[in-house]
């Protein structure tokens, strides 16, 4: 099924977020030259990060049925998301002294809401079966 393959890339770049701010958050920080001073909230995004990945690994082997709010969540948050990381790359605050700013910032979260909203058409008669 598309949907499955589709949550397992939802499941992985999720991970991929939360590995490198919680296990690798110097290399992270240092990559984007947001100083010493950010590594709890580096870390806290990426307990949010696991937080969805463990979620939807679990719904994944049990039942997605019924599950449509998860995908609407992770379709809000990753819009959300792209909309202030873009808004802050073109401010005051993606030009501060030091930072180095991408667009990654905007375009991973892009994609993480493109395949939550393909989560929620493809499998739309699961995901709002009760």
């Amino acid at each position: 099924m598309l949907s499955y393959s589709l949550i397992a890339l939802i499941i992985v770049g999720n991970l991929i977020y939360a590995y490198q701010c919680i296990f690798q958050t110097r290399k992270y920080i240092e990559k984007y030259g947001f100083g010493e001073g950010s590594a709890i909230m580096t870390r806290l995004v990426g307990t949010f990060a696991a937080g969805f990945a463990v979620t939807l690994t679990i719904a994944l082997f049990t039942s997605i049925k019924g599950a449509w709010l998860l995908f609407m969540y992770g379709f809000v948050q990753a819009c959300i998301g792209a909309g202030v990381c873009y808004q802050t790359i073109h401010s005051y605050w993606g030009s501060v002294d030091g930072v180095k700013t991408s667009a990654e910032g905007y375009i991973a979260p892009i994609i993480i809401a493109l395949l939550n909203l393909l989560v929620l058409v493809t499998s739309w008669d699961v995901l709002f079966k009760i």
